[in-house]
């Protein structure tokens, strides 16, 4: 069996979560072999050591993951996503906020910042 192929590669994407209007380019998205998708963004750096920084860093894939569900029409459950670290080979899959989870945390810090 070979390498999986991508199903896309630079996705744009453009989409409003917790009325903060979010833009950008989603690495890659590979097929699961179950069915759905994992969105990649690959990282040249080492992985996080601190759990608060990589729960941080994933904000940014439950982000992608969100977008790109919106993007396809898919249920959230369809996508999932993870960190690719390219010097040590690494793939890293951190717990994501939902979709709810997510609107909330932007929306309450889109308030306090206003």
């Amino acid at each position: 069996m070979g390498k999986p192929e991508p199903k896309d590669i630079e996705v744009a994407i453009e989409t409003t979560v917790g009325g903060t209007p979010i833009r950008g380019r989603i690495d890659a998205v590979f097929p699961r072999p179950e069915g759905g998708f994992t969105v990649v963004d690959w990282k040249t750096g080492r992985p996080p050591v601190d759990a608060d920084d990589l729960q941080t860093k994933a904000l940014q894939l439950a982000i992608y993951r969100l977008a790109y569900a919106r993007l396809q029409g898919l249920d959230e459950d369809q996508v999932d996503a993870a960190f690719f670290y390219a010097s040590s080979g690494q793939t890293v899959r951190p717990e994501l906020p939902s979709a709810a989870e997510l609107e909330s945390m932007l929306a309450s810090e889109r308030s306090t910042a206003g």
